[in-house]
């Protein structure tokens, strides 16, 4: 008991220096946690990327938000964040797995196809991901008009599968908001 007091003792003079911008306080409390909270996320999501994605966003949140945090316990909190961020994680990773499930069950028919001309389709798309930030765009366009792989793509911009998937996934519903879901259903059709 007496450990744990230390301990948080410590940690509650860390995090004052971290308040203060001290980077090699904050490497302490990265590196003294980083691997038990690693493992830990880990066994909630069961995927290394997954893990490192939510690792790092609670480390820059951390940082990000340095001045304003207010915290006691700084090994519950970073437990709690990761957990929290982990769930946010399978909770939009089941939404995107839906997605792909609806999207590649779905067939055309003919009278829609007829319906949209495809240089018309063509343009709405280009014009609709114009809106998109650069990187999302040149994902999705690799994805989905070069025919690339998740893991070329990852490759080529040297960020992980997950990051690849999330920016088309999130590419794919500014897509469906603006132009609907038939010419979705278009361009996943093959018929553009």
């Amino acid at each position: 008991m007496e450990a744990q007091k230390i301990n948080n003792a410590n940690d509650l003079a860390l995090l004052a220096s971290i308040k203060q911008g001290n980077q090699l306080a904050f490497k302490e409390v990265y590196d003294h946690y980083w691997e038990r909270l690693y493992i830990y996320c880990f066994k909630i999501l069961n995927d290394t990327w997954l893990a490192e994605d939510v690792l790092h966003e609670v480390f820059t949140q951390i940082w990000i938000r340095k001045e304003e945090l207010e915290i006691n316990n700084l090994k519950s909190y970073l437990f709690n964040a990761v957990r929290n961020r982990a769930l946010l994680k399978i909770r939009d990773n089941k939404f995107t797995k839906l997605d792909e499930a609806i999207v590649s069950k779905l067939e055309l028919i003919p009278e829609v196809e007829q319906k949209f001309d495809k240089n018309d389709t063509i343009l709405a798309i280009n014009r609709a991901s114009k809106e998109l930030p650069d990187r999302c765009r040149d994902i999705f366009y690799m994805s989905k008009i070069q025919h690339y792989s998740s893991a070329e793509i990852a490759s080529h911009f040297n960020i992980s599968q997950r990051t690849v998937e999330n920016q088309i996934s999130l590419a794919l519903k500014h897509l469906r908001k603006e132009l609907g879901t038939t010419l979705i259903i278009l361009l996943f059709s093959g018929n553009l």
